[in-house]
């Protein structure tokens, strides 16, 4: 059992390490720097609940003040654009903007992830298992937690705050993501 943890954590280390240069080599061609990269590719998958600073300082495991100047540098290089919630006016949603979504699908077609279709089942598996032991935060998509609900064909509601959310929604990951529990 140790051997094959061992090399799992091995090849998972190599993949990782792997992945970060090629996103490190695609931000060094744009002139950015990797962190700006994994902030326009994570705004590409998050729901409307899990695009402010402080989520996205939680996705990438860095303080919230190193997220907000790279923050800043995406916004004044027109990559990204702030909106204030209309309910909390505290609160600063982020969004790409043209430039920044074609940035992010250029970089996402610049990595070629060859098997990923066949792979992609068990590293979701062992992902969340990771996560469940070690008590961190799943931002599973809403499809997939135990708040969303399906009053309808195409129609869902998130539990957890009541709102309605479209057949988009339910495809984006999420900072309030709950698995289901099995045998729900």
């Amino acid at each position: 059992m140790a051997d094959s943890i061992s090399a799992v954590s091995h090849w998972l280390e190599r993949l990782s390490a792997l992945h970060r240069n090629l996103m490190r080599r695609f931000a060094a061609e744009e002139g950015l720097q990797l962190v700006h990269v994994e902030i326009l590719q994570y705004l590409t998958v998050c729901n409307r609940y899990s695009d402010t600073t402080q989520t996205i300082s939680e996705y990438l495991g860095q303080t919230k003040g190193s997220i907000s100047q790279s923050l800043g540098h995406l916004e004044e290089n027109g990559f990204i654009k702030r909106s204030q919630d209309k309910v909390d006016k505290r609160v600063f949603h982020l969004a790409l903007t043209a430039k920044g979504n074609s940035v992010a699908l250029r970089m996402l077609n610049s990595i070629n992830l060859e098997g990923a279709d066949k792979l992609e089942p068990a590293l979701k598996t062992m992902l969340a298992s990771i996560q469940k032991k070690n008590g961190l935060k799943g931002f599973g998509t809403c499809q997939s937690c135990k708040f969303n609900q399906s009053p309808g064909k195409n129609s869902f509601v998130c539990g957890l705050t009541n709102e309605k959310l479209s057949v988009d929604d339910v495809k984006k990951v999420c900072k309030e993501h709950e698995p289901l529990v099995s045998g729900e």
